[in-house]
Order: structure tokens, then sequence, then C-alpha cells
């Protein structure tokens, strides 16, 4: 069942309207109807009628499983349909011919899958959203190799071997596969353009054989910045590993862009930072990144190709080897007229191109280290922010980076904690307020999901949590956290969340209360203590006053009992709730009628409920217990009178098919949306769909 709105969210502020991505060119219009390409495919195979119910079906399931594409129809799946007729076949506009990139279980490698797509309601825009949904697996699956790979590289860099792994990845061989000579200088014009060796897309394509055109799409969402990427893949489900890819690189890309058919994969942080001392023997070496080797082999390329290309008494200044004279090579180049002209030096440009952009890239590697050290040390913190179920200190003293480390990247950590400080005040999910105890910088804080925890469970830090909130824009402190919650609505771990919350505010004002009078009596005098204890003793009583500093004394605490009840679930009192929207009109069987709903019967309609995408159709129910014990008169009672009460009934749907949705379904709107895309793909052939579609696009309108 869809917990979030599965629909693509291709927002305005990401650029990435489809048609200038490529994913559904201008000119595609619905693909034909279904007669016309039955006719068609009744002229090659007749039993291909088996393999255009497959198709249709694997779009059906692609709404129905949370828009996932491995559940559309793969080339090999299909039995009658060779690639050659499916491509006929797109060109008539039957059907659409698609790719997306998956990890093996097994082998943990990338692979590709060649997908067939037919929505059986023929229209462009579902095509698009599929599409959307492969290029989104696509680059998923791609930052799960790439986290995978940053593992590969550090153990090669830790293990001395990385140089030697960069230079193999550079496949410097002629048209017949024959290797080339590097040091030849008749070879350098082939060794130049064999450096696209080193780019993603070579990979891809000598690896997958990745269509072109969703490889240059594929290729470009990737070379966006994190969150662009995050919202991107917010369409389908992400494995955690992709995710971690995208967070290693902090604010860069995943690609970099050397020219728009070269792109390196960006350097992570870890790679860019080694957090142990050099080796002595490999001195810097061990610094050394990926992408700064491959600059390092563009630096020698560049300088063989000068030395050919330059008078003998003219190559004086070029140094025979380092890396200080990568701009100087770039210009000089840029210069020769027999370089530039392409003649004799074909992709010179391209090969310039990429170039500057390493040339750039090493001339800010340095203020990229600093900046990969503070989120590596800020990464770090959050994570401790969040793993502790009470407030915590972020100091000097949080900073577990190695001294090494830090020197190596020109900071130290004053500066780094500058810098955290203000990250975390930037933060909507973190309480924060200046810490009160030193005179060093400092916040103490509280992440927004361990509020409650961080109150339950730390009794002698409960004004502290309130006081938090309190600075963070909640005047209502901890009484903000308490909602009225139901039973049968709310689950049973939110409804023992809210009682145990309200009873420790309650031991926490007694607590509070108890203290004050205690320092209300600790500030008079033993004389004046001494004398109301004397007029205590006549039963004259001495009224008391509150301090007006005590700062957790407020009138949110005088609302305890109304706040209490709004968090009880069996408070008769609370206050009438907000007009709820009109029910979709369905009713639930009465309590007095209650009926237990048997084990058997509760797998099949639970089995039922997922497989419908949450739609019960009483008769799928029936025929699926296949029982004459459970007929469908008796099987409505019990779903319609069920003792849990977790079951309503489409009313408006009895004169066509009888169907139930579970309950807390009913206002579910990204569920709605879900079932509605759904109905559309399945309307042509189940015609009593159209009056649920119906009757819940309504619902929803409303």
């Amino acid at each position: 069942m869809p917990e979030a709105d599965r629909s693509p969210k291709i927002s305005p502020e990401l650029g990435l309207p489809a048609q200038e991505l490529g994913i559904v060119p201008p000119e595609r219009v619905d693909l034909i109807p279904e007669e016309e390409l039955r006719n068609l495919l009744l002229q090659t195979n007749p039993k291909a009628m088996r393999d255009l119910d497959l198709i249709e079906k694997g779009v059906e399931n692609f709404f129905l499983f949370s828009q996932s594409p491995f559940a559309l129809a793969k080339f090999e799946q299909l039995q009658f349909l060779k690639p050659a007729d499916l491509t006929y076949f797109e060109n008539k506009n039957g059907f659409v011919l698609y790719q997306y990139m998956f990890v093996s279980e097994e082998t943990k490698e990338l692979g590709l899958s060649n997908v067939v797509l037919r929505p059986a309601s023929r229209k462009s825009e579902q095509v698009q959203k599929i599409k959307l949904a492969c290029l989104a697996q696509s680059a998923s699956a791609f930052l799960q190799f790439i986290h995978r790979r940053d593992f590969i590289l550090m153990e090669k860099k830790n293990s001395g071997e990385l140089r030697e792994w960069v230079q193999r990845q550079y496949i410097n061989t002629d048209e017949k596969g024959n290797p080339v000579d590097f040091q030849d200088s008749k070879n350098l014009a082939l060794s130049m353009r064999n450096l696209i060796t080193f780019s993603m897309e070579s990979f891809l394509q000598r690896n997958l054989k990745l269509n072109e055109e969703i490889l240059g799409t594929f290729v470009s969402i990737l070379s966006k910045k994190q969150p662009e990427i995050a919202e991107f893949l917010a369409q389908i489900k992400t494995e955690g590993d992709a995710i971690t890819a995208l967070e290693r690189r902090g604010n860069r890309p995943p690609l970099l862009q050397l020219h728009p058919e070269f792109h390196l994969v960006q350097p992570s942080l870890d790679e860019l930072i080694n957090d142990s001392s050099p080796d002595s023997k490999t001195g810097a070496a061990n610094e050394e990144t990926e992408m700064e080797i491959v600059y390092e082999i563009f630096i020698s390329l560049a300088r063989r190709i000068l030395v050919h290309l330059l008078p003998a008494e003219q190559t004086s200044w070029i140094q025979s080897d380092g890396m200080m004279q990568g701009s100087e090579f770039l210009a000089e180049l840029r210069r020769h007229p027999a370089f530039t002209s392409g003649k004799n030096w074909e992709g010179s440009d391209l090969f310039l191109q990429a170039f500057e952009v390493l040339i750039q890239s090493m001339n800010s590697l340095s203020a990229l280290r600093k900046e990969s050290l503070v989120n590596l040390a800020f990464t770090d913190i959050v994570i401790r922010i969040r793993e502790t179920k009470e407030p915590l200190v972020v100091d000097q003293n949080s900073i577990k980076l190695k001294d090494g480390a830090i020197q190596a990247a020109g900071l130290n950590k004053a500066e780094i904690l500058d810098q955290i400080l203000e990250k975390i005040k930037s933060r909507n999910d973190i309480l924060k307020r200046e810490k009160t105890t030193g005179s060093a910088p400092g916040l103490l804080t509280l992440a927004l999901e361990n509020v409650i925890p961080a109150f339950l469970y730390n009794k002698d830090k409960r004004t502290s949590v309130h006081n938090l909130i309190r600075k963070n824009g909640q005047a209502k402190g901890i009484y903000a956290f308490l909602r009225e919650v139901t039973e049968g609505v709310d689950s049973e771990v939110a409804i023992d969340e809210q009682l145990r919350l309200s009873k420790a505010i309650s031991e926490w004002e007694k607590e509070t209360e108890k203290q004050k009078r205690k320092a209300e009596q600790d500030s008079k005098s033993w004389i004046v203590r001494l004398l109301e204890w004397i007029l205590g003793l006549f039963g004259i009583a001495v009224a008391s006053t509150e301090k007006k500093d005590f700062e957790i004394l407020d009138d949110s605490i005088g609302s305890t009992k109304s706040a209490q009840k709004q968090a009880s679930p069996k408070s008769e009192t609370a206050e009438p709730q907000a007009k709820r929207k009109k029910s979709l009109g369905v009713i639930v069987g009465p309590k007095e009628k209650s009926l237990l709903i048997p084990p058997k019967l509760q797998k099949v309609i639970d089995y039922v409920d997922r497989n419908n995408n949450g739609l019960i159709w009483l008769d799928e129910v029936v025929n699926t217990v296949a029982s004459p014990e459970f007929g469908k008169d008796k099987v409505a009672d019990l779903i319609y009178y069920d003792q849990k009460r977790r079951y309503i009934e489409i009313r408006s749907m009895n004169s066509v098919r009888h169907v139930f949705i579970r309950k807390e379904l009913e206002f579910d709107s990204a569920w709605l949306d879900s079932v509605l895309e759904y109905l559309e793909n399945v309307t042509a052939k189940n015609p009593e769909f159209a009056a649920l579609a119906d009757t819940l696009r309504k619902f929803r309108e409303e």
C-alpha cells in the first residue's frame, strides 16, 4: 500500500520538464487504438496477442505496485514477439520500448532491463510517467553502483593500488582493438581521443549497451545537485545506498561534466579527505583521488603533444614532469593552429574543453577538501543528534576528526565549529539554543523527532526540553506535542505514547510546583518561617507569592487539564473536532453486532487487499477462499460487522460490484491518487471500474 504520494514529482524549481529531458518527444501522441494494434499483430503472429496481454498487464502492475519499473514486461518474458517485431510495432506507434538499470542481488553489478510499454489508456502522459520512473530507477541503481565503487577506490587507495587501477580504466586501443603505445608520437591523436574511455558514458555503453537517448537524459539528471536528484528519486522506492552515495558528495553533483559526452564520478567526501597521516614512503600520493590521477594523464598527454608540435628550440619552458603547468599547456595548445584546426587532431576541441574543466577542478580542490571536511564533521554530528534521545551540546569537543586531517586541509577546530553551528542553525528539524555553560561557543541541540522520548526518559532534563522547544518559536513548549488520539483510528503505539506523555507532563508539573515551593521557602529568612509556623498553629495560612522569574510556570502549564484530556483517547469531554470532509458514503456495522473474522478468511481478505492496491472486492474474496462455509452473504456480513471495525463499504458501488476498503484509506489522498491511476489503466477491460473511479474522483474533488 503506498504510504505517500508516489506520483512523479518534477517541480518547476528542478528545471527538468519532461520534454527538455527528451523523455517524451514533443511529437509523441497517444498510442494507436487496441483494435488497430491487434490487426497489425494478427498479420505477423496470431499468438502475439498473448504477449500484448502480458505487456498491458505489466503496465497495470506498474501502477498497482507503487510505480515500480520491475513490474513492466521485459523482452525476455515475451514468447512470440522478437526484438525486431517490437521495433516494427514501436515505429507504428503501437508500443514504446524503454530501458532501466538495476543492481543484481547476486553479483551486486549493474544490469539492464529492456521493457515494453503500452498503457491500456494509451495516453502519452502515462507513458511519460513510466519513463520517468525508469529513469529514476536507473539513477538509483547507478548511485548504488557508485556507493560500492567508493569502497573499492578507498581499498585501492589504502593499499597503494589506486593509480594502477585508474590507469587500467584507460582503454588505449585502435579500431581493431590492438593496444596503442602512449609514448609513440604518431599515436598521440588517437591516444587523446581514447581519453573518453575514462567517462561514465563509455563505461555504460561498453558494459550495458544503454540507449544513447536514455544515457544522455540519465547523465543529465545525475549532473544536478543533491536536492534536485533526491526529489527526482522520490517517485520510486530508493535503496539507502543510493541516498548515501548522494550524501557523500556534499553539495556537489555525483557526476562532473568535462564536456557533454564526458562525465567523471565526483570524489566522495572520504576520497577527498585522508583521515590518517600519509605514509612516509609514498608521501602525498596517498592523498590523490581518482580525478587527480586522470588529470595527471591529461597533463602527461598535453606535454607530449606540445613537445611533438613545437620546434625543439621552443620547448625549453616545458618541464619534464610535474603538475604545475596545466594552465600553460592549455593556453599554448589553444594558440597552436595545427592543433585547433582539427584536420590532423580530430577531437582536439573536446580535449581542450575537458582539460579546462579538470584544471578548474584541481584549482578548487583545496576549497573542496575544506568543504568536505566540514561536511564530514557536520554529518557525523547530525547523526549523533538524531541518535541521542536527550539534549546534546555541540562544541569543539563534538568534532571527531583527526588533527592531521584538519591540519592537512588548512583549517582548525574553531573554523570548522563556526561552519557547523551555522549549518545547524539553518536546520528546521533540529531544536537549538546557545549553550549557557562556559565561555566557548556552542549550541544545545535536540532532534525534533526525539522530543517526546527525551521528555519521557530524562526526568531531570524535562524543564530543559520544554524551554528548548519554546526557544525555537513554539510558545506552548512540550504541550504542543500533545494531540488528540482516538481508539480504532490511531495506532496503539501512538495512543500509548500520548498517554505516557500526558502522565509525564503531570509528574513534571507536580515536581516543578514542589521545587517552586521549596525555592520560595529557602528564600525566606528564618524569622519569617518561624512566624508562619506559629501562625499555622492557630490555623492562619499565609498566602504565597509566585516568583515572576520562574520560567516554566507560565500560562501553558495552567492548561494542563485540557491538554491531558485532549491526549486521552477515552476522554468524553474533549473539544469537538473540526468539521471533517464528507464521508465516501460508507457504513460500518454497529458494535452490538460485531463478528470475529476467522483467521483463514482474514488471510484471504489481506491477500485480495494487497493484490488490488487496497480494494477488497467481495466476489474475489469468496472465489479465493473457495469454501461452502463462506458464501457471499456470510463473507459480506463478517467484513461489514468486523469486531475491530477495520473496513468500510462503498455503498454507491453495491449495484455494480460489492467492494470494501480499509477504514484508514478513506482520507488518504496518496492512496486515492494511486488507485485512480491504476483504475484508469484497467477500465477498458473492467467496465465496473469506471463506476468506482467516478465515485473516488468525486470524493477527492469535493
